[in-house]
């Protein structure tokens, strides 16, 4: 997604990030699209949304298929719209942004249990990219495993500047359940424990 936003012509605008599955779902609604002042208890200011501050930009949301029925309904007004209405506010305001949303649910299986809006899915699946699980592309794995190397080396000063064959060999062989993360992981561990080589 951020490569996407920094080779458009959006790349000068915001780059906003949401993790849909991470908020709580009473807070939801306030997050995507901000409150008035007094809108509700604690809503001691207003405080606009990430579309609001996503304008002129893009917004991407990780975990989208996490949001609550309740907030998908909004979330597609404001797709078609091109404007959102804070919570508690009576005034549309218009946004101009770039929608990239991301999931690692299986959308069909929730349109059919009824947990994901089927016109929602239709329209965020404008242009759908599907990338496979790291062990389907193992030829990925060496030149990530060295890219997460260069990077932990550069944040820490370690003496790590390499993969062992072997390690390399073991690394491929493995399954990867939780695809790139746990890669980084594991990278990140073996910087933990401070060896000289990977």
């Amino acid at each position: 997604a951020r490569a996407i936003h920094k080779g458009s012509g959006r790349a000068a605008g915001p780059f906003i990030p949401v993790n849909c599955g991470a908020l709580p779902s009473e807070l939801v609604e306030s997050e995507l699209f901000g409150h008035e002042k007094g809108a509700f208890t604690g809503a001691s200011a207003a405080r606009p949304g990430k579309f609001e501050l996503a304008h002129g930009g893009t917004l991407f949301l990780d975990e989208v298929g996490e949001l609550p029925t309740a907030v998908q309904v909004k979330l597609l007004r404001a797709l078609q719209e091109r404007e959102i209405e804070r919570i508690g506010g009576t005034t549309p305001r218009s946004v101009d942004i770039r929608v990239i949303a991301a999931t690692n649910a299986d959308l069909g299986d929730s349109l059919r249990t009824k947990r994901f809006r089927e016109d929602l899915y239709y329209r965020l699946n404008v242009f759908p990219m599907v990338v496979p699980a790291l062990r389907e592309r193992p030829g990925d794995i060496e030149p990530l495993a060295r890219h997460f190397v260069a990077e932990f080396s550069r944040r820490t000063g370690s003496r790590i500047r390499g993969v062992d064959p072997a390690a390399c060999r073991a690394l491929v062989s493995y399954r990867w359940p939780g695809n790139v993360r746990e890669l980084r992981n594991v990278i990140e561990r073996a910087f933990v424990l401070e060896e000289s080589e990977l």
